[in-house]
């Protein structure tokens, strides 16, 4: 690897604040085309390289790639399932920014004035919408299942010899890591293919962005307050 993993996540965040900016401001140029999709483009590059970089550390220390330690606590303790955000969060950041669009311009769509936004999908997009939680939703739970027969498998292991074989266990940490990775990116492409007006696809990624960068946010102050009181 080129750098440690602290280094390199505190570059990803401060890229992910730059990309954020870049959204915006193609956000108000949607004649630009080109420069929509280069930015769009740039966003999911920039998420694969995370978890290009992960995978990495996962090759010689699966245990330090799932506990993430260049996270915040709270990040880790309240937010992060099977080391990152669920999948399914893209989802309800889709319809949480959905619906707050709508209700803001209601009055417009009521006159028939659309605005081609995230409050203005239409009845086909809500249903592949739906259809991606389920799958998703599916796919979470599949994992969450081979993650709790490890769990099992361990324990009874340690009840019976006093010992636990980890070979085998990290070979399959490994595997849940990567499979968990694949599907938020799988869920992310999967609903930008659903958001086929560009300015949509701009929406959740500027939503995505402003998740990840308040929980952040929240940690680093929680963690600040905590050292400030020690």
């Amino acid at each position: 690897m080129e750098s440690d993993p602290d280094t390199f996540f505190q570059g990803w965040f401060s890229h992910l604040y730059d990309l954020r900016r870049e959204l915006l401001s193609a956000r108000y140029s949607l004649g630009d085309r080109q420069k929509i999709q280069s930015v769009l483009d740039e966003f999911i590059a920039h998420y694969e390289s995370y978890y290009q970089f992960r995978s990495e550390i996962s090759q010689f220390d699966p245990v330090r790639a799932f506990t993430t330690p260049w996270a915040t606590s709270v990040e880790r303790g309240v937010v992060f399932w099977l080391a990152g955000w669920r999948p399914n969060t893209v989802v309800h950041l889709l319809y949480s920014e959905s619906s707050r669009r709508f209700e803001a311009q209601l009055q417009d769509l009521i006159r028939g004035v659309g605005s081609g936004d995230l409050g203005d999908l239409s009845s086909t997009q809500l249903n592949l919408v739906d259809e991606l939680q389920r799958r998703t939703i599916e796919a979470e739970d599949e994992l969450e299942l081979e993650m709790s027969r490890l769990h099992e498998e361990l324990a009874g292991q340690f009840t019976v010899t006093g010992s636990m074989e980890l070979g085998e266990a990290m070979s399959r940490i490994k595997d849940i890591i990567a499979r968990a990775d694949n599907l938020r990116m799988r869920t992310l492409r999967a609903a930008l293919e659903v958001l086929y007006r560009p300015v949509q696809a701009v929406d959740l990624l500027i939503a995505t962005a402003d998740f990840e960068i308040g929980i952040r946010n929240i940690g680093l102050k929680y963690e600040m307050a905590r050292s400030n009181a020690s």
